[in-house]
């Protein structure tokens, strides 16, 4: 007989009888010391203000550097013109002294130069030529060792009987 006054709910026990443990394991270990929990607290509240300290400092000497690198670009701009205006003017003032008198020395030295590289070219293609043959004919005679020991009886016997001479 089940009255309106008494209620009654079905529940697991396995998540009861965890939280049981888990009192007893609570209460069983030492009691907590606030003081270090506050303590370490503290510590990790001055370690990020340190942090942040330190992060404002690195912040306000970029600023700074960041300040000072438009100026320094406008120098290099004015120093790579000049450069460039040196390196124009000095090749105008070569470019009128060069002549062809002056540079057929070098021309008919290059000239004997690439004739010399097309003899060394053709030789080298000779050669190469030459080391093909040679490695393809030390390559046969291997092939036809084992020819020749197949022909050959188990005895090193020919297998066809040797040629009689002819009476006349």
């Amino acid at each position: 007989m089940v009255t309106e006054e008494s209620e009654y709910e079905l529940v697991p026990m396995s998540p009861i009888r965890r939280l049981e443990q888990r009192l007893d394991r609570i209460e069983s270990s030492s009691p907590i010391d606030s003081k270090s929990i506050f303590s370490d607290v503290i510590d990790i509240v001055r370690m990020n203000q340190q942090l942040v300290d330190e992060l404002a400092k690195s912040n306000d000497a970029m600023r700074m550097e960041l300040s000072k690198l438009p100026a320094k670009l406008d120098e290099l701009i004015v120093n790579l013109k000049e450069l460039i205006t040196f390196v124009r003017a000095s090749g105008e003032t070569e470019s009128i002294g060069v002549t062809q008198d002056t540079m057929k020395p070098v021309v008919d030295k290059l000239d004997e130069m690439v004739k010399t590289n097309k003899v060394i070219s053709e030789k080298n293609d000779s050669m190469l030529e030459l080391l093909d043959e040679m490695s393809k004919k030390m390559r046969r005679p291997q092939l036809m060792r084992p020819m020749q020991q197949m022909q050959s009886g188990p005895v090193n016997q020919p297998l066809r009987p040797p040629l009689r001479p002819i009476n006349v």
